[in-house]
This record gives C-alpha cells, structure tokens and sequence, in this order.
C-alpha cells in the first residue's frame, strides 16, 4: 500500500491531486466506454473517497459527460483526463491511475468486465476476473476468450471496489 500522502496530476502541472490516506488497489475496467474514451484496452481506475481527496486547480478542470451519471474531468490545457465522478456514488471519485505518477499504486485487484475486453487482449493468467451480465460476477479460470463482447456497452463500474 502507498504511503500518505500521495501525489499526481496532469501532465502540464495546472491540476495537482493528493490523496490523504492509504490508495486500495486499484482495478482495470475492460468495458467498452473506458476502452474508447483511452483509446486502450482497459482503464487502471483507483477509487478514491471524496473527503481524502485534494484538488488544487479544479478552476483549470473542463468535463465530458458521456452517459447522464458519469462526469469525465479534464485539464483545459494538456488534455489530461484527471478524474471521473458518478452521480450514482458521490462520496467516491475515479482517478486514472497514471495520473497517480507521483504515488505508490498497489497492483491492480483485478480485471472487471472481462466479457466485454478487446479480443486482441490476453488476460493475465493469475489476475481474478469479473464479467458477465453486471460486469461484475466472478468468473471461472481460465477465461474463455470467446465470451467478448461488443464495445457499445457503456455502463463504467469505475467507482467498485
């Protein structure tokens, strides 16, 4: 786990974040939504509790809404996606955990919404996965690749655990 507090931003340095408390591992999210709006395979998410977050240059911070409950911030000046908000969980925020590149992340805990992961993509062998209906359910190993879906799902769980 990373030690308090920890640091990141966007790459001009016009938003700065800092996490007062212990980053939980953070999860890569193989959904459609967060596989176009990268341009990756998967999004690394951390969720990070509203109330140990800082933001300094919020001001500088412009939004994207690509589905009525979620909330994409950017830096206005370098492009950097910096943090997601989802109105169905206010008390957590999203962050990319490459925006995090002052900080300890711990690895990721795991691999959600697997059946709808890029067909080109391998899992890891070891990392638990999760998929199916809710994106969420466990699944068995090993992973049958066959199960992908199509990228027009776009229900994000950036804020599980």
């Amino acid at each position: 786990m990373a030690a308090t507090p920890a640091g990141g931003g966007c790459h001009c340095g016009a938003v700065v974040l800092q996490i007062r408390g212990t980053l939980r591992p953070p999860i890569n999210c193989h959904c459609g939504l967060c596989r176009r709006l990268s341009g990756a395979a998967f999004t690394t998410w951390l969720s990070v509790p509203v109330e140990v977050l800082l933001v300094q240059g919020e001001a500088e911070l412009v939004s994207y809404r690509p589905t009525p409950n979620l909330q994409r911030l950017f830096c206005r000046h370098c492009g950097t996606h910096v943090l997601t908000r989802d109105a169905r969980c206010q008390h957590i925020a999203g962050l990319p955990a490459g925006v995090m590149a002052d900080a300890d992340v711990p690895a990721p805990s795991g691999e959600y919404f697997t059946s709808h992961k890029a067909p080109w993509y391998s899992l890891p062998a070891s990392a638990p996965c999760f998929g199916g209906n809710t994106g969420v359910e466990p699944l068995p190993r090993p992973f049958d690749a066959g199960g992908t879906r199509s990228r027009d799902d776009d229900h994000c769980h950036v804020l599980m655990p």
